[in-house]
């Protein structure tokens, strides 16, 4: 099961690696769990808590600590700004001539076919002889 992340802007859960929230495109926080550590009495190496033996030296480690909470590192969340898009005389100038166009062609291929038609004199039987 993939882990998610909780957006703090929005709160959308989103796939846990993601920099960006992908609703509100917020900034996601990351949880940067920080364990106590136990030294080793024995060789003086931290070793991480709830390890009953020095992964070093292997000697029993003392005063196992609880495991603590995860604390989260919190960073600003940064609004962004909406632009607003007007559309363009020369677009809108540019589909009614694109427009224009496609029904001249349209039409064209129209009138060419009753051309054919009248042209020739089309005369098709019905092939059950109404």
């Amino acid at each position: 099961m993939q882990q998610m992340v909780k957006c703090p802007n929005c709160g959308m859960e989103n796939p846990a690696g993601q920099q960006f929230c992908g609703k509100c495109g917020a900034k996601l926080v990351t949880e940067v769990p920080q364990q106590p550590k136990i030294k080793c009495p024995n060789c003086g190496l931290q070793n991480l808590a709830g390890q009953q033996f020095c992964g070093n030296c292997g000697a029993k480690l003392t005063g196992i600590a609880p495991p603590a909470a995860p604390s989260t590192v919190v960073s600003p969340v940064v609004e962004r700004q909406q632009v607003e898009v007007k559309p363009t005389w020369g677009l809108a100038w540019g589909l009614w001539w694109r427009m224009v166009l496609l029904g001249l062609l349209i039409g064209g291929i129209i009138y060419l076919i009753v051309f054919v038609v009248m042209v020739l004199g089309f005369n098709y039987q019905l092939p059950f002889g109404a």
